[in-house]
């Protein structure tokens, strides 16, 4: 099951206690259905709890019955089942329409009478997530868009969002007018807001998991960097002490310069820090470092004596890279 569908089945599990938020929450979930007219009810989904949902709210607040069919689809990933509510009452449906538009021709503005609570607007907000909201998985981002067919319902819905400050941005797409949250923060404050605080901790805990794998990455790939480049200096130092071997000029050089150099070809793959505890007696890292550039200088003084003897002597490997 998709992320979008267990945040669905876990809002439609929440109660409902106060009779204005269920109103409220039926308003949401009819206004932003397929059709809500005065004399039809109309919605397809692939959430069979949301639906029960509006029939068991249709006959509890207004004794209206309404017809469920159930219908399926091959997908790539098998069937898919689609849930159909219709309702054409007529005489009852006028008389919810009534409460729920207002007097006059119904455009789809969201009618703020239907808000008696603190509690109701988040039950709205809920009904209308479960039949118009999507919800992306977390491990592919963070996004949730609610789709209107009605243009002017979702220019609403865009006002209602941000003056909760959940920073919406509406878009559309096709015939369809999206209003959409994004952003991981924003994404969490939508979710909690409408009850659906698991599917917020899960994006939660899906951005520690993400900070803790790029900090790991952060760290091997400098770890990586670091080791190429030590690895790096010591095939130059090798190169070059070698090289002053081959030249003869290696036995000119004092006594601790080639006491450090023998270390160094001995040991290829050690550090500095290691360099200088294979020294007896130990000395420090600077030392090791100021050796090794004393023998850098005279690999540079000694280059030109270096090139000749290589020359006359290709054979010999006078200059092994």
């Amino acid at each position: 099951m998709s992320f979008c569908q267990e945040t669905k089945n876990d809002l439609c599990a929440l109660p409902v206690k106060s009779k204005c938020c269920k109103k409220a929450f039926l308003y949401g979930l009819l206004l932003s259905g397929n059709v809500f007219m005065p004399e039809k009810i109309r919605l397809v989904t692939e959430n069979e709890k949301t639906v029960l949902l509006i029939l068991h709210f249709l006959k509890e607040l207004y004794g209206i019955q309404g017809n469920l069919y159930v219908s399926e689809k091959k997908s790539g990933e098998g069937k898919i089942s689609s849930y159909k509510l219709t309702v054409s009452a007529k005489a009852d449906l006028q008389t919810l329409f009534a409460e729920y538009a207002g007097e006059g021709d119904w455009e789809g503005a969201v009618s703020p009478n239907m808000f008696h609570c603190e509690e109701c607007f988040k039950h709205f907000l809920r009904g209308a997530f479960l039949t118009a909201g999507t919800a992306t998985d977390p491990n592919s981002g963070y996004r949730v868009e609610l789709i209107f067919e009605n243009a002017y319902l979702a220019s609403t819905i865009v006002e209602l969002l941000d003056k909760y400050g959940l920073s919406p941005k509406y878009t559309t797409r096709k015939t369809s007018h999206v209003v959409y949250i994004k952003e991981s923060e924003n994404v969490e404050d939508f979710l909690t807001t409408i009850g659906a605080s698991g599917a917020a901790l899960t994006i939660m805990n899906v951005k520690i998991m993400k900070d803790i794998r790029n900090a790991q990455n952060r760290r091997s790939n400098c770890d990586a960097a670091n080791i190429f480049k030590m690895t790096g200096k010591a095939q130059e130092h090798i190169r070059m002490i070698k090289a002053l071997m081959s030249a003869g000029v290696f036995e000119l050089l004092s006594e601790e310069l080639q006491t450090t150099a023998t270390i160094r070809l001995e040991h290829p793959e050690s550090s500095l820090i290691e360099l200088a505890k294979l020294h007896d007696p130990p000395i420090t890292k600077s030392g090791v470092n100021h050796r090794l550039k004393k023998i850098a200088e005279q690999y540079e003084k000694c280059t030109a004596k270096i090139e000749h003897h290589a020359a006359q002597a290709p054979e010999q490997g006078a200059l092994e890279e």
